[in-house]
């Protein structure tokens, strides 16, 4: 018995599916970041009005913006610190570790290029994995037009297998364009069909290597190649999508939490100390919302990059022909 090829790569129907997809990974960060701080701005803004909440002369609004969400702003942009060295200590290294780095990645493109006959592979990934998708799709082509061609017997599975790399190699190439972002290109390959494709080549290789001719089994290992620099380089990319989005959300944080401080500040200063406000009672609702939605903006920021960076890393913790349980 074959195993199934997967001749098609993830994709999100449904609107609650799409949505959830733009919230949490294809959704500019930023864009994200204001929905979450409108909402915020609204949801206190609605207590404010409802009642349930108070921010008047004699209420502890002063106390909370002098303590308690200042210390935040200042412990969020010391996390983005953090980041920030994080980000340094995976790019700087020794010439040595610089030399694997760079041999690795051109051991990958000297791959595809010697399989695709092109003298050099493109340096935008988009068009690298457009490459690659399409070099899969013609060598599963040639596997059966070889197999069309020649006398021997081929099991239909095998047949069925190859029309569905090919269908693959077409699909990958049909969801990419060479103006997207890194993250969109990584997530074109995000889903796990490229495992489940690898294990049914394997599967073909090891059940019928004596019944294929030399063509065939040659045209096999290079589809068996492709299928892995797929692999690779969806990992390459995972970790230039998170370094990429770590760096943004680290200068983005300082920005907005130096803005929220100050903001924080300036609420605090509001209040008086013979419980009264140096602007009007019936003004301090509108205010204060607003004041909060800059204080949370850079939280806001936070979450939507941590979001896309725990989905990316829940979505790619494989490397090779293994699929979690939940995602099988």
């Amino acid at each position: 018995m074959e195993r199934g090829v997967s001749s098609s790569v993830s994709t999100t129907e449904g609107f609650r599916e799409r949505a959830l997809h733009w919230f949490l990974l294809g959704g500019n960060r930023i864009a994200v970041a204001a929905c979450l701080t409108v909402a915020v701005v609204v949801i206190i803004g609605g207590l404010l009005w409802a009642g349930l909440l108070t921010v008047g002369p004699r209420s502890q609004a002063a106390t909370v913006f002098a303590s308690g969400l200042t210390s935040g702003v200042v412990t969020l942009v010391t996390i983005s610190l953090s980041i920030n060295q994080f980000i340094l200590s995976r790019v700087f290294g020794t010439p040595d570790t610089l030399s694997e780095r760079l041999d690795g990645t051109r051991s990958l493109r000297g791959t595809v290029e010697e399989l695709s006959g092109e003298p050099a592979s493109p340096n935008d990934p988009a068009e690298f994995l457009s490459l690659t998708a399409t070099t899969l799709s013609d060598r599963a082509s040639s596997f059966e037009e070889t197999v069309a061609d020649s006398d021997r017997e081929v099991p239909d599975g095998v047949r069925d297998a190859m029309r569905g790399l090919r269908e693959y190699g077409d699909d990958i190439d049909d969801h990419l364009e060479s103006e997207e972002n890194i993250v969109d290109v990584l997530d074109v390959v995000l889903g796990t069909e490229y495992a489940q494709n690898m294990t049914a080549v394997r599967h073909i290789r090891n059940a019928h290597a004596e019944e294929l001719p030399r063509k065939l089994r040659e045209n096999l290992d290079a589809v068996d190649d492709l299928l892995e620099a797929i692999a690779v380089s969806r990992q390459f990319f995972k970790t230039l999508s998170l370094q990429q989005d770590f760096a943004r959300l680290s200068r983005i944080v300082v920005y907005t939490g130096l803005v929220a401080l100050v903001t924080s500040i300036s609420l605090t200063f509001l209040y008086r100390t013979n419980s009264t406000t140096t602007i009007p009672p019936s003004l301090l609702p509108l205010v204060v919302s607003l004041g909060i939605g800059v204080i949370v903006s850079p939280f806001a920021a936070f979450i939507a990059y941590i979001l896309r960076a725990a989905t990316i890393a829940r979505r790619t913790v494989s490397v090779g022909p293994f699929i979690p349980p939940e995602k099988q």
